[in-house]
């Protein structure tokens, strides 16, 4: 005799499956938007993007501009007063006229001028003292946070703020945004976006321009 089918209904603890399921996963969902919202809207989210994209860098996908076409290289702005954020003078960017300079322009809330600054923190370690000038421009509204910054994490590149009117060409919509000046007073090239700038191949490009023999 054929049994009969079974009509039962489904045990007490399968419907509550599903809920389960969906409890679990808005929990989860909420501890995403909970950790975006960390990264983007604190200071200490800003510190972890530098950190993850310090380790993206490292990978040598981002490396900086070292190509030149001299023919078509504009002429640089040297009408610049400077305000160091490291103890030195005033300054005006005359001053380093005829002198290859690497001009940075960054802030503390910029997670990408974060991730770059330990590269050029050894690039200027390892050519700083080879006749090329290194400025770097903090663009935060309160200098004493960018100076904060700089004494905590041990830099030593010179660290700048503006004294009165930013040039035009300087006025970069992205941060960082990066120029090399040559000693001709031309723009070498322009990087916006964070790289790598320690690179075997950027330091040549940098002592070429200077016309120093490499170590």
């Amino acid at each position: 005799m054929d049994s009969a089918p079974n009509n039962e209904s489904p045990s007490k603890g399968q419907p509550e499956k599903p809920k389960r399921f969906w409890k679990r996963t808005a929990i989860e969902w909420g501890f995403i938007v909970l950790f975006l919202l960390f990264i983007r809207f604190t200071d200490q989210g800003t510190v972890v993007q530098g950190w993850m994209q310090q380790a993206v860098l490292a990978t040598g996908l981002f490396q900086a501009e070292t190509v030149w076409a001299e023919e078509e290289a504009l002429p640089a702005s040297y009408d610049l007063s400077l305000e160091s954020l490291t103890g030195g003078p005033p300054v005006s960017m005359e001053a380093f006229r005829g002198r290859t300079i690497f001009l940075n322009l960054w802030a503390t809330w910029c997670a990408p001028c974060l991730a770059e600054m330990p590269y050029i923190q050894k690039l200027y370690e390892d050519v700083g003292d080879e006749g090329i000038e290194f400025i770097a421009i903090a663009t935060d509204d309160d200098p004493d946070v960018a100076r904060r910054f700089i004494e905590e994490k041990g830099y030593t590149f010179p660290v700048y703020e503006v004294s009165g009117i930013m040039p035009q060409m300087y006025r970069s919509p992205t941060l960082p945004t990066t120029w090399v000046i040559s000693p001709e007073g031309k723009l070498a090239t322009v990087h916006a976006g964070m790289a790598n700038y320690n690179t075997r191949s950027f330091k040549r490009f940098l002592r070429e321009l200077s016309d120093i023999e490499a170590p």
